[in-house]
């Protein structure tokens, strides 16, 4: 834990020097992930750094949040890397992989492939992971985000996706599917930037050790989001 820190800290002192690295630090009310509280509904502090080779067309980087693993609090350590092109003034595609883990419950890492298509404003990516959050079963996942600016500092932004859990969902009576949605209003006065929104799920029945993530029975649930970002 402590070399990732240090790792972490390393890279964002690099962002000061170095034009293709951004990094954030979030406050979150509530850190929601696909219509799941990881934090429990508890407020999350996040830390985030991306670096991008234009030239090329790929790209890396990562994430560190705070989440309760277990009913006990814990760090998301989260890395990916990927590929992106465009194709033509408003098409573009990428694809790329992530890896997900949890300190104090390495068993629900996981890895996933991506893939997905931009146009202009509208992103849709679809995620692949062999063993969801090492519950030995696959799920697919598929989203589609999107944000439109309405002055200079105001904006909409929009997110709607939908999980399928594989594995044997009949006998732990468990839904296989599960939609989520999110949408809200965002300010954006560089280098901060608020966001306000509404996060509902729908679909989301059953155990929650079973489904998915290892949390309390009261995490997949609607809720206002409050969110404070700093970038650099």
């Amino acid at each position: 834990m402590l070399r990732t820190v240090v790792v972490v800290a390393a890279l964002l002192c690099m962002a000061q020097a170095h034009a293709q690295v951004a990094a954030s630090a979030t406050l979150a009310s509530d850190y929601q992930f696909r219509g799941v509280s990881l934090s429990d509904g508890q407020p999350s502090a996040q830390l985030s750094i991306d670096y991008d080779q234009p030239a090329s067309g790929w790209y890396e980087g990562g994430m560190m949040s705070t989440v309760r693993a277990d009913a006990r609090d814990a760090v998301q350590l989260l890395g990916y890397a990927g590929y992106a092109r465009r194709l033509g003034a408003d098409w573009s595609w990428d694809a790329g992989v992530r890896y997900s883990r949890f300190t104090g419950a390495e068993s629900y890492a996981y890895t996933e492939a991506y893939a997905g298509l931009s146009y202009r404003q509208l992103t849709g990516r679809i995620y692949y992971a062999p063993d969801y959050f090492g519950f030995g079963a696959a799920a697919l996942y598929a989203e589609l985000d999107t944000s439109h600016a309405l002055t200079q500092h105001w904006y909409l932004f929009g997110h709607v996706g939908c999980l399928r859990h594989g594995g044997d969902v009949a006998s732990d009576h468990t839904s296989r599917f599960r939609t989520d949605m999110r949408g809200g209003l965002g300010l954006a006065l560089a280098p901060w930037d608020i966001q306000l929104s509404w996060a509902a799920v729908r679909g989301a029945r059953g155990y929650d050790l079973v489904y998915d993530y290892p949390a309390g029975a009261d995490v997949r649930r609607s809720a206002w989001l409050l969110g404070v970002s700093y970038a650099w």
